[in-house]
């Protein structure tokens, strides 16, 4: 029970610590779950800086213990209260023959995984 307790405990600390340092970077951060070929992948999609005309989104993609990350930037439409960008994302890094073309919604410093399609296929992950 001790040794569970010390792991949570852990677990807390640095998720904590992890999102107290993307804070201090002035980075907002935003994470979704999809299945991929049956395995569970996270993404992120993390802005940061102040909102401006251009912003760049760091895409981060973690199946299993492989890693895909990539920068995508954003045109934003001055007085639109959003802008979306879509993106084509290849797979091979993680692991997969395929591809996740997916929308980004950008409003007010934060960027949302509006939608998700895995290609070939059109099957629809969000």
């Amino acid at each position: 029970m001790r040794l569970l307790a010390r792991s949570l405990a852990g677990t807390t600390v640095a998720f904590l610590a992890a999102g107290a340092t993307a804070l201090a970077q002035g980075e907002n951060c935003t994470h979704d779950t999809l299945t991929i070929d049956g395995v569970p992948t996270t993404a992120s999609f993390c802005v940061s800086g102040p909102p401006a005309a251009q912003v760049t989104v760091t895409e981060a993609f973690v199946r299993g213990g492989q890693h895909l990350t990539r920068p995508l930037t954003i045109d934003v439409v001055d007085g639109a209260p959003v802008t979306r960008a879509v993106d084509n994302i290849p797979l091979t890094d993680l692991g997969s023959d395929k591809q996740l073309h997916v929308t980004i919604a950008y409003r007010s410093g934060t960027a949302l995984l509006e939608h998700a399609l895995l290609l070939p296929g059109a099957l629809v992950l969000k």
